[in-house]
Protein backbone atom coordinates (compact mmCIF):
# COMPACT_ATOMS: atom_id res chain seq x y z
CA UNK A 1 0.00 0.00 0.00
CA UNK A 2 1.22 3.44 -0.99
CA UNK A 3 0.52 6.34 0.51
CA UNK A 4 -2.07 7.72 -2.37
CA UNK A 5 -4.15 4.24 -1.72
CA UNK A 6 -3.99 4.88 1.88
CA UNK A 7 -5.62 8.52 1.18
CA UNK A 8 -7.44 6.94 -1.24
CA UNK A 9 -9.20 4.50 1.02
CA UNK A 10 -9.36 7.17 4.02
CA UNK A 11 -11.41 9.34 1.96
CA UNK A 12 -13.88 7.42 1.06
CA UNK A 13 -14.64 5.77 4.20
CA UNK A 14 -14.79 9.38 5.96
CA UNK A 15 -16.62 10.91 2.85
CA UNK A 16 -19.12 8.08 2.26
CA UNK A 17 -20.38 8.27 5.72
CA UNK A 18 -23.93 9.67 6.38
CA UNK A 19 -22.54 11.25 9.44
CA UNK A 20 -20.30 13.46 7.36
CA UNK A 21 -23.35 14.75 5.46
CA UNK A 22 -25.13 15.72 8.08
CA UNK A 23 -22.41 17.20 10.15
CA UNK A 24 -21.92 19.40 7.21
CA UNK A 25 -25.47 20.00 6.78
CA UNK A 26 -26.19 21.26 10.37
CA UNK A 27 -22.66 23.29 10.89
CA UNK A 28 -23.91 25.25 7.90
CA UNK A 29 -27.95 25.80 9.28
CA UNK A 30 -26.42 26.64 12.42
CA UNK A 31 -23.98 29.31 11.44
CA UNK A 32 -26.64 30.37 8.85
CA UNK A 33 -29.35 30.59 11.54
CA UNK A 34 -27.34 32.62 14.01
CA UNK A 35 -26.70 34.73 10.95
CA UNK A 36 -31.05 35.55 10.46
CA UNK A 37 -31.22 36.16 14.09
CA UNK A 38 -28.16 38.76 14.32
CA UNK A 39 -29.65 40.48 11.21
CA UNK A 40 -33.98 40.35 12.13
CA UNK A 41 -33.03 41.56 15.86
CA UNK A 42 -30.89 44.37 14.54
CA UNK A 43 -33.97 45.38 12.18
CA UNK A 44 -36.24 45.08 14.57
CA UNK A 45 -34.36 47.84 16.83
CA UNK A 46 -33.79 50.04 13.70
CA UNK A 47 -37.53 49.88 12.60
CA UNK A 48 -36.61 48.02 9.22
CA UNK A 49 -33.99 51.31 8.41
CA UNK A 50 -30.31 51.68 7.74
CA UNK A 51 -28.31 54.64 6.48
CA UNK A 52 -24.42 53.49 5.08
CA UNK A 53 -23.30 53.89 8.60
CA UNK A 54 -26.03 51.30 10.34
CA UNK A 55 -25.02 48.91 7.39
CA UNK A 56 -21.51 48.91 7.82
CA UNK A 57 -21.85 48.63 11.62
CA UNK A 58 -23.88 46.02 11.46
CA UNK A 59 -21.82 43.94 8.40
CA UNK A 60 -19.04 44.58 11.02
CA UNK A 61 -20.87 42.91 14.38
CA UNK A 62 -22.62 40.55 11.96
CA UNK A 63 -18.62 38.85 10.49
CA UNK A 64 -17.51 39.12 14.54
CA UNK A 65 -20.18 37.24 15.29
CA UNK A 66 -19.79 34.33 12.35
CA UNK A 67 -16.27 34.20 12.97
CA UNK A 68 -15.85 33.67 16.76
CA UNK A 69 -18.93 31.09 15.99
CA UNK A 70 -17.03 29.77 13.13
CA UNK A 71 -13.65 29.44 15.61
CA UNK A 72 -15.23 28.10 18.30
CA UNK A 73 -16.82 24.85 16.27
CA UNK A 74 -13.41 24.33 14.83
CA UNK A 75 -12.21 23.59 18.39
CA UNK A 76 -15.30 21.82 19.22
CA UNK A 77 -15.35 19.66 16.07
CA UNK A 78 -11.66 19.09 14.89
CA UNK A 79 -10.40 16.86 17.80
CA UNK A 80 -13.38 13.99 16.19
CA UNK A 81 -11.31 14.07 13.22
CA UNK A 82 -7.65 12.80 13.99
CA UNK A 83 -7.77 11.64 17.48
CA UNK A 84 -8.65 7.90 16.95
CA UNK A 85 -7.18 7.52 13.44
CA UNK A 86 -4.19 5.21 14.87
CA UNK A 87 -5.62 3.93 18.29
CA UNK A 88 -9.10 3.14 16.60
CA UNK A 89 -6.61 1.04 13.50
CA UNK A 90 -5.92 -0.51 16.43
CA UNK A 91 -8.75 -1.32 18.55
CA UNK A 92 -10.45 -2.67 15.52
CA UNK A 93 -7.16 -4.73 14.59
CA UNK A 94 -6.58 -3.69 11.50
CA UNK A 95 -3.49 -1.58 12.73
CA UNK A 96 -1.01 -4.66 12.13
CA UNK A 97 -2.17 -4.82 8.35
CA UNK A 98 -1.11 -1.24 7.78
CA UNK A 99 2.29 -2.10 9.33
CA UNK A 100 2.93 -4.79 6.74
CA UNK A 101 2.70 -2.33 4.04
CA UNK A 102 4.93 -0.57 2.26
CA UNK A 103 4.36 2.59 4.14
CA UNK A 104 6.60 4.76 6.09
CA UNK A 105 6.30 6.50 8.99
CA UNK A 106 5.82 9.77 7.48
CA UNK A 107 3.22 8.70 4.88
CA UNK A 108 1.21 6.45 7.37
CA UNK A 109 0.69 9.39 9.52
CA UNK A 110 0.56 12.17 6.35
CA UNK A 111 -2.11 10.18 5.20
CA UNK A 112 -4.34 9.78 8.25
CA UNK A 113 -3.05 13.56 9.37
CA UNK A 114 -4.47 14.96 5.52
CA UNK A 115 -7.90 12.35 5.34
CA UNK A 116 -8.61 13.58 8.98
CA UNK A 117 -8.15 17.50 8.39
CA UNK A 118 -10.21 16.76 4.96
CA UNK A 119 -13.68 16.46 6.75
CA UNK A 120 -12.61 19.66 9.22
CA UNK A 121 -11.25 22.09 5.83
CA UNK A 122 -14.90 21.01 4.51
CA UNK A 123 -16.33 22.63 6.72
CA UNK A 124 -14.82 25.96 7.15
CA UNK A 125 -14.87 26.04 3.00
CA UNK A 126 -18.87 25.43 3.09
CA UNK A 127 -19.00 28.03 5.58
CA UNK A 128 -17.21 30.55 3.41
CA UNK A 129 -20.53 31.48 1.47
CA UNK A 130 -21.51 32.62 4.61
CA UNK A 131 -19.02 34.90 5.16
CA UNK A 132 -18.94 36.26 1.55
CA UNK A 133 -22.42 37.75 2.28
CA UNK A 134 -20.71 40.51 5.09
CA UNK A 135 -19.39 42.09 1.94
CA UNK A 136 -22.91 43.24 1.28
CA UNK A 137 -23.38 45.53 4.26
CA UNK A 138 -19.84 46.74 4.39
CA UNK A 139 -16.88 47.23 7.46
CA UNK A 140 -15.58 44.21 6.65
CA UNK A 141 -12.75 44.25 3.61
CA UNK A 142 -11.16 40.65 2.34
CA UNK A 143 -7.86 41.24 4.20
CA UNK A 144 -9.67 40.63 7.27
CA UNK A 145 -11.64 37.73 6.01
CA UNK A 146 -7.91 36.10 4.49
CA UNK A 147 -6.22 36.60 7.58
CA UNK A 148 -9.19 35.25 9.77
CA UNK A 149 -8.83 32.01 7.21
CA UNK A 150 -5.58 31.71 8.00
CA UNK A 151 -6.26 31.55 11.64
CA UNK A 152 -8.66 28.66 11.09
CA UNK A 153 -6.54 26.28 8.59
CA UNK A 154 -4.03 27.00 11.57
CA UNK A 155 -5.82 26.43 13.96
CA UNK A 156 -7.46 23.38 11.88
CA UNK A 157 -4.17 21.70 11.45
CA UNK A 158 -2.40 21.74 14.60
CA UNK A 159 -4.81 20.75 16.92
CA UNK A 160 -5.56 18.11 14.47
CA UNK A 161 -1.96 17.15 14.15
CA UNK A 162 -2.55 17.53 18.28
CA UNK A 163 -4.73 14.88 17.85
CA UNK A 164 -3.12 12.60 15.60
CA UNK A 165 -0.34 12.57 17.87
CA UNK A 166 -2.33 11.59 20.79
CA UNK A 167 -3.83 8.62 19.05
CA UNK A 168 -0.41 7.46 18.72
CA UNK A 169 0.34 7.54 22.19
CA UNK A 170 -2.73 6.65 24.06
CA UNK A 171 -4.48 3.09 23.74
CA UNK A 172 -7.75 3.92 24.30
CA UNK A 173 -9.43 6.32 21.69
CA UNK A 174 -11.96 7.34 24.33
CA UNK A 175 -9.23 8.91 26.24
CA UNK A 176 -7.41 10.43 23.22
CA UNK A 177 -10.31 11.91 22.42
CA UNK A 178 -11.49 13.38 26.04
CA UNK A 179 -7.64 14.51 26.35
CA UNK A 180 -7.43 16.86 23.09
CA UNK A 181 -10.61 18.42 24.06
CA UNK A 182 -9.68 19.60 27.26
CA UNK A 183 -6.35 21.01 25.60
CA UNK A 184 -8.51 22.59 22.98
CA UNK A 185 -10.59 24.41 26.24
CA UNK A 186 -7.15 24.98 28.20
CA UNK A 187 -5.96 26.37 25.27
CA UNK A 188 -8.80 29.09 24.51
CA UNK A 189 -9.74 29.71 28.37
CA UNK A 190 -6.29 29.57 30.61
CA UNK A 191 -4.74 32.95 28.96
CA UNK A 192 -7.93 34.58 29.38
CA UNK A 193 -8.34 33.69 33.04
CA UNK A 194 -4.94 34.36 34.04
CA UNK A 195 -4.89 37.76 32.26
CA UNK A 196 -8.08 38.53 34.52
CA UNK A 197 -6.15 37.70 37.44
CA UNK A 198 -2.58 39.28 37.42
CA UNK A 199 -4.61 42.65 35.91
CA UNK A 200 -6.93 42.54 38.81
CA UNK A 201 -3.76 42.23 41.33
CA UNK A 202 -2.27 44.67 39.37
CA UNK A 203 0.66 42.49 37.73
CA UNK A 204 -0.16 43.53 34.47
CA UNK A 205 0.09 47.22 32.80
CA UNK A 206 -2.46 46.39 29.33
CA UNK A 207 -0.56 48.59 27.04
CA UNK A 208 -2.87 49.83 23.46
CA UNK A 209 -0.35 48.71 21.06
CA UNK A 210 1.46 45.59 22.81
CA UNK A 211 -0.82 42.97 23.78
CA UNK A 212 0.34 40.61 26.63
CA UNK A 213 2.48 37.72 26.17
CA UNK A 214 0.13 35.60 27.95
CA UNK A 215 -2.09 35.92 24.41
CA UNK A 216 0.85 34.81 21.89
CA UNK A 217 -0.45 31.47 21.24
CA UNK A 218 -4.48 31.97 22.15
CA UNK A 219 -6.73 31.50 18.85
CA UNK A 220 -9.51 34.07 20.51
CA UNK A 221 -6.92 36.44 20.66
CA UNK A 222 -5.69 35.57 17.19
CA UNK A 223 -8.82 35.97 15.20
CA UNK A 224 -9.84 39.14 17.30
CA UNK A 225 -6.22 41.05 16.12
CA UNK A 226 -7.50 40.13 12.08
CA UNK A 227 -9.99 43.13 12.99
CA UNK A 228 -9.85 46.61 11.91
CA UNK A 229 -11.68 47.54 15.42
CA UNK A 230 -8.39 45.71 17.58
CA UNK A 231 -6.37 48.82 16.17
CA UNK A 232 -2.48 49.00 14.91
CA UNK A 233 -0.93 45.70 18.35
CA UNK A 234 1.73 43.83 17.10
CA UNK A 235 4.48 41.95 18.93
CA UNK A 236 7.87 43.82 19.22
CA UNK A 237 11.19 41.27 19.19
CA UNK A 238 14.20 43.11 19.05
CA UNK A 239 13.46 45.87 15.81
CA UNK A 240 10.67 43.90 14.30
CA UNK A 241 6.88 44.48 14.93
CA UNK A 242 5.03 41.42 14.31
CA UNK A 243 0.88 41.19 14.30
CA UNK A 244 -0.83 38.87 16.75
CA UNK A 245 -2.14 36.74 14.44
CA UNK A 246 1.33 36.14 12.34
CA UNK A 247 3.15 35.22 15.75
CA UNK A 248 0.28 32.92 16.46
CA UNK A 249 0.48 31.20 12.82
CA UNK A 250 4.36 31.10 13.24
CA UNK A 251 4.04 29.39 16.80
CA UNK A 252 1.53 27.01 15.42
CA UNK A 253 3.46 25.78 12.15
CA UNK A 254 6.12 25.11 14.52
CA UNK A 255 3.66 23.23 17.20
CA UNK A 256 2.69 21.38 14.15
CA UNK A 257 6.15 20.03 12.97
CA UNK A 258 7.18 18.91 16.47
CA UNK A 259 4.05 17.23 16.83
CA UNK A 260 3.75 15.64 13.14
CA UNK A 261 7.56 14.22 13.95
CA UNK A 262 6.54 12.69 17.32
CA UNK A 263 3.69 10.84 15.44
CA UNK A 264 5.91 9.48 13.21
CA UNK A 265 8.04 8.23 15.89
CA UNK A 266 5.76 6.55 17.81
CA UNK A 267 3.34 5.16 14.93
CA UNK A 268 5.76 2.16 15.18
CA UNK A 269 5.49 -0.46 17.59
CA UNK A 270 9.22 -0.29 18.34
CA UNK A 271 9.74 3.43 18.73
CA UNK A 272 6.67 2.74 21.51
CA UNK A 273 8.72 -0.15 23.41
CA UNK A 274 11.45 2.19 23.48
CA UNK A 275 10.10 4.52 25.31
CA UNK A 276 8.05 2.30 27.89
CA UNK A 277 12.02 0.13 28.42
CA UNK A 278 13.23 3.82 29.43
CA UNK A 279 10.67 4.62 31.71
CA UNK A 280 10.71 1.05 33.35
CA UNK A 281 13.99 1.46 33.99
CA UNK A 282 14.19 4.92 35.20
CA UNK A 283 11.55 3.48 37.49
CA UNK A 284 13.67 0.61 38.81
CA UNK A 285 16.52 3.19 39.48
CA UNK A 286 13.96 4.97 41.59
CA UNK A 287 13.10 2.38 43.54
CA UNK A 288 16.53 0.74 43.84
CA UNK A 289 17.89 4.24 45.15
CA UNK A 290 15.50 5.99 47.12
Amino acid sequence: MTFLALLTKELRLRMRRERTVWVVIVYVLFMALLGVFFISRYANTNNGYYNSVELSQAGTELYILLSFIQLFLILFITPAFTSTSINGEKERQTFDLLLCSRLSSFALVSGKLVAGLANALLLIAAALPLFSLVFLFGGVSPTQVLSALLVYIITTVMLGTFGLFCSTLIKRPAVSTALVYITAVLWLIVPLVLYAILASTGGLQPSPHWPPLLFIWNPAIALYSTYAISGNQFYAFADIKVAPWIAYSMLNSIATIVFFVLSMWTVKPESLRKLRARRNQHRQKNATFP
